[in-house]
């Protein structure tokens, strides 16, 4: 195992010094921590932005929140020149927390991707907000933390990514109606879906800025990655989210990911459930220690202090890692190739190797085989493959990994780009998965 573990350290460590290092590293270098706390004051500043809030005020409410996104997102992206399309999605959809229909609006850009712009990734936050009443569009409900901090990452990540000549589309949204029940994300998944747009992977950021726990401990090391998976640790989901933990280890080495091997916390939702349900791999980035006394709380006093969702209560360096860590996932799935298809694994008579085939990708300058123990949550070795190291079989291609048994570990592989840009990792089905009855 620790041998395993150590391989991996090596290939991340030898990829620090090729050509998408230097460009994530740049990347994250842009990410500042006081753009990032400019976002968050200025998005609390209009009091609320409740659903069903005031559309015709231009300092208070939704309509001044949209109109204040859209300009920030034009700024944001401006480097990007013609690659870049800032808009307003607007969609009626009915709401039962409303008890009726609600008109929402999603503020986003496209970055278009150069080579391969068909292919899309999407990262977005909900710039929504309420306080302990659902339905109260009028009082303060500043959501600093829920969800102006994943809006802000949202923002800044598109700033940071703006120049970067990314093989595949990315879109950079701020989700309206989460708090109603995921209503513009999943209209937005659905929009992709019935157009069938290649989404090959999506991030919410959503309740990222706070470290202090309810307990006084404060913890800024990591930020917790949930996906789901409708059976089995190695849907594309699961297959994303373990991009984001090499990235990260990368690229953001003061910083981890920290996997959770569950849709979501405990009972709850987020923007990244739509996409899971219309058939997009997605997951959630959430702090490592939410206070749950804080969210949808009315602003009032605690201890004699101010207390509630407040701009206060966000931690801005911490927040600065949270957007390196999308930075970094965004800047490698971007430019990488897209992942194999059609894997297949099998295991030798006569030794402990395990042999993979997939269909080549035209893109692929190599591939990268990865394996892992089955009780293990996130990949533990890894083997660049040489070119002498692929062969064709049988119309696909194939490698050989000596003194793997199959019986025991997971395997998979991956597509790698020249500059050293891995894909997601493909992985084959496992051969005994059955439904049981119900």
């Amino acid at each position: 195992m620790l041998r395993a573990a150590f391989t991996l350290l090596l290939a991340a460590c030898a990829l620090a010094q090729g050509p998408i290092a230097a460009r994530a590293n740049t990347a994250c270098a842009r990410v500042d921590a006081a753009e990032l706390e400019r976002t968050v004051k200025d998005l609390v500043a209009f009091h609320t932005r409740h659903v069903a809030s005031t559309t015709a005020d231009d300092k208070t409410g939704t309509g001044a929140a949209r109109a204040y996104l859209e300009q920030r997102l034009r700024h944001a992206g401006a480097a990007a020149g013609e690659r870049l399309v800032v808009e307003r999605k607007a969609y009626r959809v009915p709401s039962t927390r409303l008890r009726g229909d609600a008109e929402v609006v999603n503020v986003m850009t496209t970055l278009r991707g150069t080579t391969d712009p068909s292919r899309v990734y999407v990262i977005g936050g909900h710039y929504d907000s309420i306080n302990a009443d659902t339905r109260d569009s009028a009082g303060a409900a500043p959501g600093a933390n829920d969800d102006a901090s994943g809006t802000a990452v949202v923002l800044e990540a598109l700033r940071a990514l703006a120049t970067e000549p990314l093989a595949a589309t990315i879109l950079f949204v701020c989700y309206d109606g989460e708090e109603m029940g995921l209503l513009g994300s999943a209209a937005h998944a659905k929009e992709l879906a019935d157009a069938k747009v290649n989404v090959d992977g999506m991030i919410t950021n959503d309740i990222v800025g706070n470290t202090l726990g309810m307990d006084g401990k404060r913890e800024a090391r990591y930020l917790r990655c949930f996906s789901y998976a409708e059976r089995g640790n190695d849907t594309a989901g699961r297959s994303l989210a373990r991009v984001a933990t090499y990235a990260v280890h990368a690229h953001v080495p003061e910083f981890s990911i920290r996997l959770v091997l569950r849709g979501d916390r405990y009972g709850r939702g987020g923007d990244h459930k739509s996409f899971f349900s219309a058939g997009f791999p997605a997951v959630r980035f959430s702090e490592a220690r939410e206070d749950f006394s804080r969210q949808h709380a009315n602003v009032g006093e605690r201890d004699g202090q101010p207390y509630g969702d407040l701009p206060e209560f966000v931690d801005f360096a911490y927040l600065a890692k949270v957007c390196r860590a999308n930075v970094a996932t965004l800047i490698e799935l971007a430019s990488a190739p897209p992942a194999p298809t059609s894997v297949r694994a099998r295991g030798a008579r006569r030794a402990y190797d395990t042999t993979v085939t997939w269909k080549g990708v035209e893109a692929a300058a190599s591939y990268e085989l990865v394996w892992r123990a089955t009780t293990a949550a996130d990949w533990e070795g890894s083997k660049l493959l040489t070119k002498d190291e692929v062969r064709a079989e049988r119309g696909q291609l194939a490698a050989t990994l000596s003194g793997q048994c199959l019986d025991d570990v997971v395997v998979g592989v991956r597509s790698v780009s020249a500059d050293g840009a891995r894909s997601r990792v493909a992985t084959p089905s496992e051969p005994d998965a059955f439904d049981m009855r119900r």
